[in-house]
């Protein structure tokens, strides 16, 4: 399976680091190893495009409580910007980032062939779900986090009977004025929703959506927005935002569609000529192993691992129909897209 997310989603989280059990705490055989020598190396540098600062900055203090005297040094912002940065720092000759993580798969695939990826395939994604595990052949890049699109609406307007189940479902006359979405011309995760749904429907679907005088916005977050207010009452939605919309009161539920879940992972890769490349790997197992899934399951992300529960009202991943588009058939068919979208929508 190979996909692509072309934007990070703005998150939300709940502060304070995951409590972990000796026995989540235990180190394998291989995470020993690579400790001692990291150690040595005493820090690792990390460009995320994913996630916020503040769950990044929690899932560095998390592997340093694991792995005392190695720190992480994060650099937070858009994967497009953490891509060009390090673009530039390889232009320059001096590699600082040690491990790369983008929503964006065409950027490692891009430096893979560049031959500018170590390879490495962490021990720990054995325990990974199964959907992920493998998203490189090449083990140069591994999913790190997963980007979820799925069926939003607004619980005090709309019952669980009658709301939407599965995606040709929003083409009922009955949601005219009710629906919202964001826009593939801005959303990364909307982009690959389009592809995914032109795929299994035809651009015909596109065209009964429109109809229905859509609020189409940019974000794939901007829905939960209107949900809120009861501007509108259903949406393709992100699951997690939803779910963290939900805890602070908000009156917002999720079905996951029964012909398949859009799910986009991102991936992380560990540079060529960087400084610090044992700590590289040991923080690669890291994101594989169990205490990231439950600090993303904390802030209501999706775990990589089905040993780790999904937040309240989500499902695992094992659990879900999914849908995922190829990384080639993204590449071949979005550009298109964003032009019918602009002729359909106007936007």
């Amino acid at each position: 399976m190979k996909t692509i997310l072309r934007c990070a989603v703005p998150l939300l989280a709940v502060a304070g680091i995951v409590a972990l059990t000796p026995a989540a705490m235990a180190q394998s055989s291989q995470e020993k190893q690579l400790y001692e020598a990291a150690k040595k190396e005493g820090q690792l540098t990390w460009y995320s495009g994913v996630l916020n600062q503040q769950i990044c900055d929690e899932v560095g203090q998390a592997f340093s409580k694991k792995f005392p005297g190695v720190s992480v040094h994060t650099i937070k912002t858009t994967s497009q910007v953490a891509f060009q940065r390090l673009l530039q720092d390889i232009k320059a000759g001096d590699v600082l980032s040690d491990v790369f993580t983008t929503t964006d798969e065409s950027h490692v695939a891009y430096l893979e062939k560049k031959d500018l990826l170590t390879k490495y395939v962490p021990e720990n994604e054995k325990g990974m779900s199964k959907v992920l595990r493998g998203l490189d052949p090449n083990g140069y890049y591994h999913v790190s986090w997963v980007g979820i699109v799925a069926l939003v609406y607004n619980k005090s307007k709309v019952s669980a009977a009658d709301a939407p189940k599965d995606w040709p479902d929003l083409t009922n006359p009955k949601w005219k004025n009710q629906i919202g979405f964001g826009s593939p011309n801005y959303s990364g995760l909307i982009g690959v929703w389009t592809v995914a749904m032109q795929n299994a429907y035809g651009w015909d679907y596109f065209e009964k959506l429109n109809k229905l005088n859509p609020l189409i916005g940019r974000s794939v977050d901007d829905p939960i927005t209107t949900l809120n207010s009861g501007e509108r009452q259903v949406a393709p939605g992100n699951p997690a935002s939803a779910f963290r919309s939900a805890a602070r009161g908000n009156p917002l539920a999720v079905n996951y569609p029964t012909s398949g879940t859009l799910i986009d992972p991102s991936p992380s890769a560990i540079l060529k000529g960087a400084h610090h490349p044992n700590a590289a790997k040991l923080f690669m197992e890291f994101l594989a192993g169990p205490e990231y899934s439950k600090i993303l399951a904390k802030n209501f992300e999706q775990p990589l691992r089905d040993d780790v529960p999904p937040p309240p009202g989500a499902k695992s991943l094992s659990d879900m129909k999914v849908l995922s588009p190829k990384l080639a058939d993204i590449e071949k068919e979005l550009p298109k897209i964003k032009e019918k979208w602009r002729d359909t929508f106007g936007n």
